[in-house]
């Protein structure tokens, strides 16, 4: 297996915050909608789970300070992601859009 390249991992992180920012967007149709609550669910926790395998994949030989920055960067979009997911299983509603870590100041 050919060793990834600090490009490639780039590439990966990209497409992990890009997943996450899909369901950061369906988040905000279903504020509209409460019967999408459970698709909100289903659709956010995927795209934790496969941004968490696609951060994992990295080895560290492509780790460099572009790579290591843009993966906090998906990091914190992660948290911010799943800190809404649990707000939403435990009121079972979407509350208002308030200023956090979705505007992704540390995008690379």
């Amino acid at each position: 297996m050919a060793e990834m390249s600090a490009g490639t991992a780039l590439r990966q992180l990209k497409q992990a915050q890009a997943g996450l920012k899909k369901a950061r967007q369906f988040m905000a149709q279903a504020r509209q909608d409460p019967r999408l609550v459970p698709r909100v669910l289903d659709i956010g926790w995927e795209s934790l789970v496969q941004a968490h395998r696609l951060m994992a994949e990295i080895p560290l030989a492509a780790a460099d300070e572009a790579v290591l920055t843009q993966q906090l960067a998906v990091q914190r979009y992660a948290t911010a992601l799943l800190v809404r997911l649990r707000r939403l299983i435990r009121r079972g509603e979407l509350g208002p859009d308030d200023p956090d870590d979705f505007g992704g100041d540390d995008e690379a």
